[in-house]
């Protein structure tokens, strides 16, 4: 009991003056419980008096993450030898749209598509991943695990980079692997979510039960990886965990049927489940408080209107303020030029409907695409959010769009307007016309072409005209 009126007080702290629970804290406030053992605190817990305004947070193993509204990062923690430098954030960085906390790193992406690292100190601690690989660009998520890093870009394909000596293949991406619109790092393993609702995993050398995704499973709108630990959320608001030695406990003791969920996060010992309605539930940590409980677990009595969490190995987090949603948006195939008009359609986890941005070789009204010529065509998915729900990051798909082959037509015997017309219908083109005197033929009427009709070129093959002028004057 003591422990826990310890965790009461440093929410108290978090709440505005004469606030009596943790629902009356403002949108934009963390809320973090647990580090309640000497060894276990490194000041992860210690949210800096009057942050406020913050979108974003992410737990580490010794440190926490918190992003603000005007693009700026807030790190606290690293007391002692936890310190490699995770909590150092580079001075003057800004502009940032996603924050990532992994052992002891931490990841910033920008709204530019690059991504900033820092940590990794001495004592063993960097083993590459504060290494982001040269030229990385385009990025719109990233993920950060005990020693790697992830990177999710545009083209919907991961990147990985560090694992040093901690190599168990948690850096080796997938070769078939794609239209993923989430990641997660762990420590020994990678998550990836795919557009379709299914979950690919890899590392753990191949024998972590982590890696074992369940067969069958779908519909999964939300993953987390922790150590050994793997979890993810359906749309129908149940949640499944698996890894987790004996199977089904500590933070895999996840309820079965539905549970009205919304998103998770997993870490050592415990998950942290948060509701629909805004409320939180903790998973895992063993009775009594012990080397594998340091509170964590301890859910502050009234913390409501959650719209993130995080957890840490030996702390978790909470933001105040609307939910994260997001957006399924499956890859669309290739298309020939001409095919007919098509209508597109994504889901926004939220239920909110989901706006369409065309560029390229295509233009959009409402969800129907009309292409307008050979070359690739992009198509964004975004949600601005409302009172509850903050934007979606947007999806965006691309598509190749061929040209159709030249199928000849048989030209001859008609008139020259007729004629290029005919031809451009077959997905051809009119190259050069000449006029001669026919005998035959009046005048301004194609007497020969060259190219055989039925002949299939390739797009936009030029077929030459011989026009008729008439018939020849006779000799005076």
């Amino acid at each position: 009991m003591q422990y826990l009126a310890l965790v009461a007080l440093g929410l108290g702290a978090l709440l505005p003056s004469g606030a009596s629970g943790a629902s009356r804290a403002a949108p934009g406030t963390v809320v973090a419980w647990g580090c309640i053992r000497e060894f276990t605190d490194y000041g992860q817990c210690n949210v800096p008096s009057g942050l406020s305004g913050v979108t974003e947070i992410s737990a580490g193993s010794s440190h926490s993450l918190a992003l603000r509204s005007d693009g700026t990062v807030v790190a606290w923690g690293c007391n002692g030898i936890s310190d490699s430098g995770q909590c150092s954030v580079p001075s003057g960085l800004s502009g940032v749209t996603a924050i990532a906390a992994g052992y002891r790193h931490s990841l910033a992406l920008k709204a530019d598509g690059t991504v900033v690292s820092w940590g990794c100190g001495g004592r063993g601690d960097n083993l590459g991943q504060c290494a982001v690989p040269a030229g990385l660009a385009g990025v719109t998520a990233i993920a950060a695990g005990d020693f790697h890093s992830l990177a999710l870009e545009q083209d919907a394909t991961v990147v990985a980079w560090g694992c040093g000596t901690a190599d168990f293949g948690q850096c080796k991406v997938p070769a078939d692997l794609s239209g993923v619109i989430a990641i997660a790092a762990g420590d020994s393993h990678s998550l990836a979510l795919e557009a379709d609702g299914t979950v690919v995993a890899w590392g753990c050398n191949g024998a972590g039960g982590e890696c074992l995704v369940p067969p069958g499973l779908t519909g999964v709108i939300a993953i987390s990886a922790g150590y050994e630990t793997s979890l993810a959320v359906k749309a129908d608001g149940t949640v499944l965990a698996w890894g987790c030695i004996p199977a089904g406990s500590g933070p895999c003791s996840v309820p079965s049927g539905p549970a009205g969920v919304s998103d998770g996060a997993i870490a050592t010992l415990h998950g942290l489940l948060l509701k629909a309605d805004g409320t939180v539930a903790a998973v895992g940590c063993p009775g009594g408080i012990g080397v594998t409980n340091a509170g964590q677990c301890a859910v502050p009595s009234g913390l409501s209107g959650v719209g993130e969490v995080a957890a840490g190995p030996w702390h978790s987090l909470a933001l105040i303020g609307p939910r994260k949603q997001r957006i399924a948006f499956a890859p669309l195939p290739d298309m020939t030029f001409g095919d007919p008009d098509f209508t597109v359609s994504a889901s926004a986890s939220s239920g909110l409907p989901v706006a369409f941005q065309a560029t390229g070789k295509c233009v959009m009204t409402g969800a129907r695409v009309h292409l307008t010529g050979a070359g690739s065509c992009t198509i964004s998915a975004s949600q601005a959010g409302d009172a509850n729900f903050r934007p979606a990051p947007p999806v965006a798909q691309t598509f190749n769009i061929e040209a159709v082959p030249c199928a000849v037509p048989n030209v001859v015997d008609k008139p020259l307007a007729v004629a290029r017309s005919t031809i451009a219908r077959g997905h051809c083109r009119t190259g050069k016309v000449t006029y001669a005197y026919s005998r035959t033929r009046k005048r301004g009427i194609v007497i020969a072409q060259s190219r055989a009709p039925g002949a299939d070129l390739p797009p936009d093959a030029k077929v030459d005209l011989r026009v008729s002028r008439g018939r020849p004057l006779r000799n005076r």
